[in-house]
């Protein structure tokens, strides 16, 4: 009986520990003026954002800026101020806002 009881408690743990991390992560929809649209999934504990753009996952890493949060690699990047982003690719630039 004990090791049942054992069980049931690893079980609760398991997922209370779970249910924190899911909520530690914030996801962001942005549209943008040029008809595009993007995801943006952050993670407290990284320095890096997930985006999901054009059907493809990328991880960008945090760059420091005075001026709001900025991610880039691979000439992607995306600079988050509030709920305003702006969006830079192939050497073009939109304005976008959280959904």
């Amino acid at each position: 009986m004990p090791m049942r009881v054992f069980r049931i408690v690893l079980a609760a743990l398991t997922g209370v520990f779970l249910a924190s991390l899911a909520q530690a992560q914030t996801y962001r929809h942005y549209t943008c003026r040029n008809g595009a649209s993007f995801e943006l999934a952050l993670f407290p504990d990284t320095k890096a954002t997930f985006l999901q753009l054009d059907g493809k996952s990328i991880r960008l890493p945090r760059f420091v800026s005075v001026t709001g949060t900025r991610y880039r690699k691979d000439g992607v990047t995306v600079w988050i101020r509030g709920n305003r982003a702006t969006l830079r690719r192939a050497g073009k630039r939109t304005e976008c806002t959280a959904q």
